[in-house]
């Protein structure tokens, strides 16, 4: 049994197309079906709880809903993490991980798959997803992940499955052109004019001989790199997360390939293994993981350090022997980083090119059909 767990969703009106998945999900039902699996919607405020506005945007995959889940507040989860339920008891990213792991065990769960709510998951691939499960553990894979067009460390198999060769260069051209001075390890970010300077000490003594970006661009060579010179855990820099114009260049690509990607059957996509372990990060922004490795996760005493359970994750991937997995020939659009000015906006462009694409396919709601 897979839950879908979905992350920081608002309301169905808004949300229904991102992480929260009900149009997806809704097309996948209708066009595909789906295997056994349950969907958890966590809200962050009590005007957002609205069930049976959630089951209509959800339509004929509303039986797959098994609540919604207040996940802002007190933590209330000590018995996973005692220390981390101490260091951060209000802190609403670690509440929601830890409720999604007590849906997991509570609903014996094998599997969860995490969705943010400013992901773009076409059906076909939300589906592939979803029961992929067997196939990773068969690979030795810790986490599947489709591809990003900025994730890290999907950016470069993204382009090279997607962009013609002179887009390609183009996107990769701006990565080596790219600075080197991190000042934010978590956020991937680069100093700025107005960085505290007790952020650049902390980052130099973070970072350690990563002078120089690759060019001509090498995925290899940026990530053998970054694995040799970060002391901490925050192995997750990148251009693509760094830099705003790579960043943006990279969601200005991917804009011509969604009607294609969103009208697509479901696929037997083969699983794109790391068997070298070349990737020393994984940016958990959409991701299927075996719930009792997750679990182990939330238990490591490094979890209360931050980094949210992101660092923890690759951490316990390399302990492991775990091999960072994708999709091969998916692609699901996260349009931008909020360490991006411009992220807001980029997103609502997203959302009405998706939203497009979807009217076509989806039948009309009884909210949309009232007028609603």
């Amino acid at each position: 049994n897979h839950p879908l767990s979905a992350s920081s969703c608002y309301n169905p009106q808004e949300d229904w197309l991102t992480g929260c998945c009900a149009g997806p999900l809704r097309v996948a039902v209708l066009r595909f079906g789906l295997p056994d699996s349950s969907l958890h919607v966590l809200v962050h405020s009590r005007e957002n709880w609205r069930p049976e506005e959630w089951k209509d945007y959800l339509g004929e995959a509303a039986p797959m809903l098994r609540g919604l889940h207040w996940s802002k507040g007190p933590n209330r989860y000590p018995d996973f993490n005692l220390d981390a339920y101490n260091e951060k008891p209000q802190d609403t990213y670690y509440n929601k991980v830890f409720l999604m792991m007590a849906l997991a065990l509570r609903h014996n769960y094998r599997y969860i798959v995490s969705v943010d709510d400013d992901v773009f998951l076409p059906p076909n691939i939300l589906v592939r997803l979803i029961t992929s499960g067997a196939q990773a553990e068969r690979e030795n894979c810790g986490v599947v992940s489709p591809l990003l067009q900025n994730g890290v460390p999907s950016v470069e198999l993204w382009a090279q499955k997607f962009l013609p060769e002179h887009d390609r260069k183009r996107l990769f051209q701006c990565f080596s052109e790219s600075s080197v001075q991190y000042c934010d390890t978590f956020q991937s970010a680069y100093c700025t004019s107005t960085t505290d300077p007790a952020l650049r000490r902390k980052a130099k003594e973070e970072i350690v001989g990563l002078e120089e970006v690759p060019n001509p661009w090498s995925a290899e060579a940026w990530y053998s790199s970054v694995r040799r010179s970060v002391k901490s855990d925050f192995m997750g820099l990148h251009p693509v997360r760094g830099n705003k114009t790579c960043m943006e260049l990279a969601f200005w690509l991917s804009l011509p390939l969604l009607e294609e990607v969103w009208k697509k059957d479901v696929e037997d996509l083969p699983l794109l293994v790391d068997s070298a372990r070349e990737f020393p990060y994984f940016c958990n922004n959409v991701y299927l993981v075996p719930s009792d490795l997750y679990h182990r996760v939330l238990q490591d005493p490094g979890l209360r350090l931050g980094g949210a359970d992101e660092a923890t994750l690759s951490r316990v991937l390399h302990r492991e022997n775990k091999a960072i997995c994708h999709l091969d020939g998916s692609f699901a659009l996260h349009p931008a980083y909020s360490t991006n000015p411009n992220f807001v906006a980029l997103e609502t462009t997203a959302f009405s090119i998706v939203k497009s694409i979807a009217n076509r396919i989806l039948p009309l709601t009884r909210v949309e059909r009232s007028g609603g």
